[in-house]
């Protein structure tokens, strides 16, 4: 069957149509004309590969990465990186409107990444054996099975030295039964910080040995093992000093983390009055730069970890105007009475699932303005639905690509309370 591919859906795959028939075409680029073999039949719609590209689409680059199209974390590496903000952008946009069945709301420029490459600062690892030896890598795309890596070439250079120091390392240990499970790096742009997860939660210190060895490298120094003993780490964010510890969430593309706290002060407009309401705070992201513009910050954060690295932010950049607040969100918001909910601004910067358990506990504390910074657009097109019959419009929305060779797409939202 010969198709053209219209656009990109979410998730990576080319939209084409035959015959009324929406096909999902894996691997199918904008512009492509591919003769394609369907291979699920959902009725309404249609899964299909590529069985020949006919006429490749002008988009189309030759990816890096030797294991592109095998392991699952990049999707777009054979996408022009224009190409690649082009599509988002439409992807977000049109996400909005088809779910959220909103058609008012400015979806802005897409804010590009200073790196196309190179970018990451924060990976996660399996560890598995295998052929007589261990190996680290990634995970295949839609499959559990694992594929071996020498480098990344996403992660910065200071991620990809550890990663190979690590496998050369790794390839001596003989033991099958040895208990590593998963290994955390992040980079703070001079040095690289390693957390090793071991296969049984229970026994940390089975991992002792590897720990010793890895530190007499300079690659992979600053190495620990997950749970109590894990070693945090200072990272420059906006002009602060942020700590944090490879296990705990930070966003890994730094200047464009950068640009989305510039975009939310920005939005915030704070006056140095106001109370302010951060919910999924981690360690302080966003709390720590809105303190310095705010009355009051109230920061919500269900992980015990985080919450105690963001109270270290706070000390050791000198703000004393943030609660600090260990609990979920939807524990929180019930807990609060009328006298404690008095924010003018909320800010929220959920996980992928979004926020619908907590969207009208928000409505009810009536702020002026909501700040959602989301990561995915499927879940915000449904919370923004939901915001708008609870009385708030959204006004805009800025994308930014987080995460190039990916599809993935992160935005900040600003919704202001209607006016009956």
């Amino acid at each position: 069957m010969r198709v053209e591919i219209e656009r990109l859906a979410f998730g990576g795959k080319g939209i084409a149509r035959e015959d009324g028939k929406v096909l999902f075409v894996e691997g199918g680029l904008p512009r492509d004309i591919l003769d394609v073999k369907i291979i699920k039949d959902k009725g309404s719609y249609g899964e299909a590969v590529i069985h020949q590209i006919i006429t490749p689409s002008p988009d189309r680059v030759e990816p890096p990465c030797p294991v592109f199209g095998i392991c699952g974390g990049c999707q777009l590496q054979n996408l022009s990186y224009p190409a690649q903000l082009r599509e988002k952008r439409d992807i977000l946009r049109e996400t909005i409107q088809r779910i959220g069945g909103i058609q008012n709301a400015e979806v802005e420029e897409i804010f590009s990444s200073s790196k196309e490459y190179g970018y990451r600062t924060r990976v996660l690892l399996s560890a598995w054996f295998y052929a007589g030896q261990w190996h680290i890598g990634y995970s295949q795309e839609r499959s559990s099975r694992k594929v071996k890596i020498e480098s990344c070439p996403v992660s910065d250079e200071i991620i990809n030295e550890a990663i190979a120091r690590l496998s050369q390392v790794l390839s001596s240990v003989g033991d099958p039964n040895y208990p590593l499970d998963k290994v955390h790096i992040s980079s703070n742009g001079s040095s690289a910080y390693i957390s090793l997860v071991p296969r049984y939660a229970r026994k940390p210190g089975s991992l002792g040995a590897l720990v010793k060895h890895l530190k007499r490298f300079p690659e992979t120094e600053n190495v620990s093992v997950t749970g109590k003993d894990e070693a945090g780490f200072e990272a420059g964010v906006s002009g602060f000093s942020l700590f944090t510890a490879p296990s705990v969430f930070a966003q890994s593309n730094p200047s464009v983390n950068e640009a989305m706290i510039e975009t939310v002060l920005k939005r915030a407009e704070l006056s140095g009055e106001e109370a302010v309401l951060d919910l999924y705070s981690g360690t302080g992201n966003f709390s720590i730069p809105l303190a310095r513009l705010a009355e009051k910050v109230v920061s919500v954060e269900v992980n015990k970890k985080a919450v105690a690295f963001a109270k270290k932010n706070a000390t050791v950049n000198g703000i004393s105007n943030i609660v600090f607040e260990n609990a979920s969100c939807e524990e929180f918001l019930r807990g609060l009475d009328s006298e404690g909910g008095n924010f003018q601004l909320v800010v929220l910067d959920p996980p992928r699932e979004g926020a619908k358990k907590i969207i009208s506990a928000i409505a009810d504390l009536s702020p002026e303005k909501i700040i959602y910074v989301s990561c995915d657009p499927s879940t915000l097109a449904r919370d923004l639905k939901k915001f708008g019959e609870s009385g708030f419009e959204p006004i805009s929305v800025k994308p930014f690509d987080m995460f190039p060779q990916t599809y993935h797409i992160e935005s900040v939202s600003l919704l202001t309370k209607v006016r009956r």
